[in-house]
């Protein structure tokens, strides 16, 4: 209420979600590449990649997050939910 009080009626999206998961997979990764690397290097941005393939279990907006070099979007079933549009708004179908 407060986010459409100032962005107006219907801004309301899935991408701040989408930027916050972002965040957390990013403060879960950077500290170990900053143990191998240093901020600006090819060789960080190798670590960081490497880290972000090994992160394990971190609770975001869009699920639980459990990357591998062969899975970046990291989300299993528990992830999935049914919604519908219902006269402009999202509706969680149980």
């Amino acid at each position: 209420a407060k986010y459409e009080a100032v962005h107006g009626k219907g801004s309301v999206s899935t991408f701040g979600g989408h930027a916050w998961d972002a965040g957390l997979l990013l403060a879960a990764a950077a500290p170990e590449a900053l143990k191998k690397a240093q901020p600006g290097t090819p060789a960080f941005r190798a670590a960081l990649r490497d880290a972000l393939e090994n992160v394990k279990n971190v609770a975001g907006a869009h699920g639980v997050f459990n990357m591998s070099a062969q899975d970046h979007l990291g989300l299993d079933q528990r992830a999935r939910v049914m919604v519908q549009i219902d006269n402009g708004a999202w509706k969680w179908i149980k």
